[in-house]
């Protein structure tokens, strides 16, 4: 019987996180679900792990990386690796497929480009407990199966994405939830619970992009049918000109709340504390069964499904572990455009106390539109109201760098994040522009970082400013927080993070405080723009 191993490259660049630690993310698990559904025996490991341990890899002879676009160290450190204590067959997937040369260039024998469950169920049947499918016969497959790239002696077949997938198929496969226990401190991580796949942004950036392609203001993907947003007359990708998840993910698709909840169930009965509904925006949950059968490619109308988002969550706090406290559902990612007083309330009502992401990017309304955007700046600050209102702790994204970014757009942006931490943001989260394979921008160049950037520079240093202000306001604020480790840099203090997310918080080593314990903290102290000192008020659980 084939034995598989599952890396996660993810968000690991050369090999190891230094940022976003705790979180486990939905592709390695529902890879691992595949192979428990085909009865496949695997183990999953991080990069870090294998990087300490390359030796494990022998007892294998199935290599599955996952990874994004900025891990190709990483996923070539892997591939030496496993190439030296192993050497079987190996498979390549996620965001780092959308440039399909790195598969031969790393060395991969296959890449699955797009959504990748059936395209990978398809390679498996091919996989016997002696031989794996030759590259004649993967060729072969290539013939029916959309989103493969095989490397033939360094030389890249491509036939395309893979198919998205219909609500019916993506709701068949059943991401594994017992493979969370693989990961090291999966008990303290945010784990993330896929509930919308794809965006409903259809919009297309009006910036010239390099290679001579430009809007034609034919408003079709503004004002046209749903069919027909998804093609542009002059192929300018979909969404945020940045973004290239409406072309490898297509339109959203929901996942049914009974898989849902049986997966959040399963992973809080095995310890997990953490749980964030992952989307590319959470409002567009039951979106697109309000339009089925035709795709959600508006991504303002129709308006929320607030049947469906509050069904969700009533029977998510329903499950005991959450019923109680002693775990935590959070979503992440919502545009401010579909954020009504009707939808804050609820989202209020059920996940009070924890944090929500804002997409805002740029502060000047031009450059928003221009971009590709669908929201205002005005609905910007009228979410963050709303998430304020109802008791929610509204996180903000900005990117640094973007095509279009010049002096105007810098200095309405640097008041647009004074205005927003005045309104109440908790965090205001810089990005780096990068350009993404199949987006809008990929042929853009790379900026600098922020701080070697002159205009870049002024955001870097506003937002770490607005951060230490923010901290300031949680002196004397309590925290049910869970104990990690130790804290490296100085051993008289142990690390916490706060169930409902927020800033790592030190506090000081006890005899009493255990690793794994869950603590009531108030903040006493900052120390940096992502740290502040706690003092334990209360040991909850041990």
């Amino acid at each position: 019987m084939v034995k598989a191993i599952i890396i996660d490259c993810l968000g690991r660049g050369k090999g190891k996180r230094y940022a976003t630690i705790d979180v486990i993310g939905v592709g390695p698990r529902t890879i691992a679900g595949i192979l428990e559904a085909k009865g496949v025996k695997y183990r999953l490991m991080t990069s870090e792990e294998i990087l300490k341990d390359p030796k494990v890899l022998g007892n294998y002879d199935l290599l599955l990386t996952s990874a994004m676009i900025s891990d190709v160290e990483c996923s070539r450190i892997t591939k030496e690796l496993w190439d030296k204590y192993s050497g079987g067959l190996s498979i390549i997937g996620g965001p780092i497929t959308s440039k399909p040369t790195l598969v031969s260039k790393l060395g991969y024998d296959i890449g699955v480009l797009g959504e990748g469950e059936y395209v990978l169920e398809n390679i498996l049947s091919k996989i016997t407990k002696h031989s794996y499918p030759n590259a004649e016969e993967l060729l072969e497959l290539m013939d029916r199966l959309k989103g493969l790239i095989i490397n033939v002696n360094g030389k890249v077949h491509v036939n395309g994405i893979a198919d998205h997938l219909t609500h019916k198929q993506l709701n068949a496969y059943k991401p594994s939830t017992k493979a969370v226990k693989f990961y090291p401190i999966y008990w303290a991580s945010r784990v993330y619970v896929e509930v919308v796949r794809g965006c409903s942004n259809f919009y297309r950036t009006t910036i010239k992009l390099p290679n001579g392609k430009k809007c034609i203001n034919c408003n079709i993907c503004t004002k046209g049918s749903l069919e027909d947003r998804l093609k542009c007359p002059v192929n300018i990708p979909p969404g945020c000109g940045y973004c290239s998840v409406p072309t490898l993910f297509g339109p959203p698709r929901s996942r049914s709340i009974d898989n849902i909840v049986r997966e959040v169930k399963e992973l809080v009965k095995l310890g997990v504390k953490r749980i964030v509904l992952s989307a590319p925006d959470f409002l567009d949950y039951g979106r697109d069964l309000l339009v089925y059968p035709k795709p959600l490619t508006d991504p303002r109308n129709p308006p929320p499904n607030i049947n469906a988002i509050e069904e969700l969550l009533a029977k998510l706090s329903e499950i005991s572990e959450i019923s109680t406290g002693e775990a935590i559902v959070m979503v992440e990612n919502i545009k401010p455009n579909l954020l009504s007083e009707e939808v804050a309330k609820v989202l209020g009502k059920y996940l009070k106390g924890t944090t929500v992401h804002l997409g805002v990017e740029t502060g000047d309304e031009k450059h928003c539109k221009m971009l590709g955007r669908p929201n205002t700046i005005a609905e910007a600050f009228n979410a963050v109201k709303l998430l304020v209102k109802y008791g929610l702790r509204p996180y903000v994204y900005f990117i640094h760098g973007l095509p279009g970014q010049n002096t105007r757009t810098i200095n309405y942006t640097l008041k647009v994040m004074e205005a927003l931490y005045r309104l109440g943001v908790e965090k205001i989260t810089i990005y780096r522009f990068r350009p993404l394979p199949m987006s809008a921008f990929e042929k853009f160049p790379t900026p600098p970082p922020a701080v070697k950037d002159e205009l870049s520079r002024k955001l870097y240093v506003k937002a770490r400013e607005l951060n230490v202000k923010a901290k300031e306001k949680m002196k004397g604020m309590k925290f049910k927080a869970i104990v990690v480790s130790v804290y490296p840099p100085d051993k008289k203090y142990m690390v916490s993070y706060p169930l409902s997310h927020g800033p790592v918080i030190l506090i000081p080593r006890a005899s009493n405080i255990y690793r794994k314990a869950v603590i009531e903290v108030i903040v006493k102290d900052i120390v940096s723009d992502r740290v502040v000192l706690g003092e334990v008020t209360k040991i909850l659980s041990k």
